[in-house]
């Protein structure tokens, strides 16, 4: 009888995390040679810490290296056990007035230490990060949020980790309603090909960045009734030319601007910029969309927003709500 897939990601759930829970509570002197299980997301070194407390969080100085973890941290109601975060976590509001140490590429290593940190949730990899955490002996939780799945699974590892594991369950199961309900709306609806904008210069069409297969922006479009015309891609986040746009023929275009304030002259900006483009379908037909949420690129719980905003670009007329 094979497993079940809730039971697999349970059991690889549990290794994750006793990963940082059983290094993190190990004497100092016997710590310097310890590294985590190969399927783990997690590492774990702490400095001189001893048992948690019975009735105490595990966790209560976390500083977080990445705004989808900060977000879900926010979600599991443990936003105030978070002492610094990074240079892009904008949400939840109260994240505002923390200490910033810095980007993945830029973290403020000296910062770090004074902030006496008993967790760092970082998201990839950061040599540096690493090796200071090993030399102090800090937690670390690698969140690795490329797709749904990751996200889902990020949001449970953080529920264990945090004490929250009922509140994890309920925004998941929350988040897997809301995408059922939408996929049921716009089963019956033809598919536009879709072609998403994640970065370029806003003069020029000459190398724009979008996103390939294996990706939660492909997946967005996906869920919200769409086809990426750059899902074939051999990269995740492609750079792309406008003959290979053109080669594509998207029937929409939406440019992903979360961080700048949408305006009738900005849209008429963007709108000229693509008239070279004339030819494709969706430049012809003005479906050209500037989408302003300034969660929109983060892969977090509220990915689900985003699902449903790309699903109203993409399907005005379907019932949604």
């Amino acid at each position: 009888m094979r497993p079940r897939a809730h039971d697999c990601n349970r059991t690889a759930r549990t290794l994750r995390v006793a990963a940082v829970l059983s290094l993190a509570t190990l004497p100092v002197c016997d710590r310097s040679s310890d590294v985590a299980p190969p399927t783990s997301h997690a590492t774990a070194h702490d400095p001189a810490a001893t048992q948690p407390q019975t009735n105490s969080p595990r966790f209560r100085r976390i500083i977080s290296i990445s705004p989808d973890a900060t977000e879900m941290i926010g979600a599991l109601g443990a936003a105030d056990r978070l002492v610094a975060v990074s240079s892009f976590c904008i949400d939840p509001p109260q994240v505002m007035k923390l200490p910033r140490i810095g980007g993945l590429f830029d973290v403020n290593l000296e910062l770090v230490l004074r902030l006496q940190p008993d967790l760092i949730v970082l998201r990839g990899d950061h040599r540096a990060v690493q090796e200071l955490c090993e030399r102090n002996r800090i937690p670390i939780y690698r969140d690795r949020t490329n797709t749904f799945d990751d996200i889902f699974q990020t949001l449970g590892d953080l529920g264990e980790l945090l004490d929250a594991t009922d509140r994890a369950e309920q925004i998941a199961a929350a988040m897997h309603e809301r995408l059922a309900k939408i996929e049921s709306a716009l089963a019956p609806l033809p598919r536009p090909r879709v072609f998403v904008t994640l970065s370029r210069n806003p003069d020029t069409l000459a190398a724009v960045m979008t996103a390939g297969q294996n990706t939660f922006v492909d997946e967005i479009i996906r869920r919200a009734g769409g086809i990426n015309v750059f899902a074939d891609a051999s990269l995740d986040y492609p750079q792309v030319s406008p003959e290979a746009v053109l080669a594509a023929r998207p029937d929409v275009i939406i440019e992903c601007m979360p961080e700048v304030a949408i305006t009738d002259a900005l849209r008429d900006k963007v709108v000229k910029t693509w008239r070279p483009l004339a030819q494709l379908p969706a430049v012809a037909s003005g479906r050209i969309h500037l989408l302003d949420l300034p969660h929109a690129l983060i892969p977090s719980h509220r990915v689900v927003d985003t699902v449903a905003a790309v699903a109203r670009i993409l399907h005005p007329e379907a019932k949604l709500d």
